[in-house]
């Protein structure tokens, strides 16, 4: 049966992948590669130790990212992480004070 006073329904669970890194505040910038294409998927500059990315869904299902963390100034050399796998959340649900809630 179809309402036409329902307008748009609000999705229960909206699946996204969440990378969160634990950046050193002695570098400048962040870049997040997906490094079977090289596709640059994020690139900001650090301004707290926690930096966090929202990435489409497929992110969380395999390990294909790699952060890059750059010094502008030259002080330290560059830093990689490869082979980077984001978690699943939900959008609807998710809690930004507490984004890795303990899972038994």
């Amino acid at each position: 049966m179809h309402n036409p006073n329902i307008k748009h329904l609000i999705p229960s669970f909206t699946p996204v992948s969440l990378l969160i890194v634990d950046a050193e505040t002695t570098g400048e910038r962040l870049q997040v590669f997906n490094r079977t294409n090289g596709k640059l998927l994020a690139h900001r500059k650090i301004k707290t130790s926690n930096f966090n990315v929202f990435l489409p869904a497929n992110y969380a299902l395999v390990s294909d990212l790699m952060c890059l963390m750059l010094d502008d100034n030259a002080e330290f050399n560059a830093a990689i992480v490869d082979h980077v796998k984001p978690i699943a959340i939900d959008l609807v649900t998710f809690d930004p004070t507490n984004p890795q809630p303990y899972e038994p």
